[in-house]
């Protein structure tokens, strides 16, 4: 009798979490659908900032999927992509966030280096906030010293501070 129990327990437990898996399943692929579906309502306009509900939505959406599943390899990808929107709907603080995500949780991800430069590329390029941007390009450079961006990082740190007056006083000086 205890033998059929636990038997019968066994089974019970095992249908419960084959089921769950299922649900689980069914909750990803619906999230990745949802995604999809804002993505190409964004393509349709080409740009975000036009578009800013279902680009926010679609950043939501994305960082709701990394929360959820971050161990999926999916997950850097999107929350690259979300940055990206994020960007283009002018959401420069929530892009750097996005951004810092990528590189700090996945590191190794091959757009992690693109990420890290990027935040500090929107601090120069769109928050003028060129302390900022040179904090992120001196972190690029001690985190990924070896990768392609490196000299333009190196170059960009030279002119970081530089007014657009010095600028064009510069360029004017090397031609």
């Amino acid at each position: 009798m205890k033998k059929g129990l636990l038997f019968l327990g066994t089974i019970l437990c095992l249908a419960a979490a084959c089921q769950q898996g299922v649900k689980e399943a069914d909750t990803k692929q619906a999230m990745i659908e949802e995604i999809h579906s804002l993505e190409k309502q964004l393509l349709k306009t080409g740009d975000a900032s036009k578009e800013k509900e279902a680009a926010l939505a679609l950043v939501g959406k994305c960082s709701e999927y990394a929360k959820a599943y971050a161990d999926d390899p999916a997950t850097p990808g999107l929350l690259f992509k979300a940055a990206d929107v994020a960007r283009g709907a002018k959401e420069y603080g929530k892009a750097v966030q996005l951004w810092g995500q990528v590189w700090r949780q996945y590191g190794e991800h091959p757009q992690a280096p693109m990420a890290l430069f990027l935040q500090g590329f929107t601090f120069d390029s769109e928050l003028q906030d060129a302390k900022m941007a040179r904090k992120y390009y001196q972190d690029f450079l001690k985190t990924y010293p070896n990768d392609s961006l490196a000299t333009q990082v190196k170059e960009l740190l030279q002119v970081v501070e530089m007014s657009p007056t010095d600028l064009v006083k510069q360029f004017e000086k090397n031609q």
